[in-house]
């Protein structure tokens, strides 16, 4: 839960400049990068993050190593049953995120092992955080 908050915490910081136009706009992007410049940064003693991105006009991905992991040994369903649920309740309770779930923004989190083999993506919609089921 703790890398969880520092995920949405971190959002709030990179976009807290979006404009209200119907798409993230310039000077997020900029944001963006200077936040990139920061990283890798390790969240905890498992994951690194390695920056975030803007792709589609409207979707943000985070990504992330799980430096103490290899791919071969993850079992994809119970990674995305861990981690979903807290991330999109997250979305859904978080003040912060407000300005980007009104321009229906979608986040992407993109993992990878310690060799830089691909683990897992998943997609939070603005279907998923505005579900009104807890």
């Amino acid at each position: 839960m703790k890398k969880i908050l520092i995920i949405i915490f971190v959002s709030v910081l990179v976009f807290s400049r979006c404009s209200t136009a119907e798409s993230i706009d310039n000077k997020a992007l900029k944001v963006v990068s200077q936040f990139n410049s920061k990283c890798p940064m390790m969240i905890d003693q498992e994951t690194r993050m390695d920056g975030i991105e803007i792709k589609n006009g409207n979707t943000i991905v985070y990504k992330y190593t799980l430096i103490n992991l290899f791919a071969s040994k993850v079992d994809t369903a119970k990674f995305n049953l861990a981690l979903r649920p807290g991330i999109i309740n997250t979305i859904k309770t978080n003040a912060e995120l407000d300005e980007l779930k009104r321009i229906k923004s979608s986040f992407e989190y993109y993992y990878k092992d310690r060799e830089d083999k691909f683990i897992y993506s998943f997609l939070i919609t603005p279907e998923d955080y505005n579900d009104q089921t807890p």
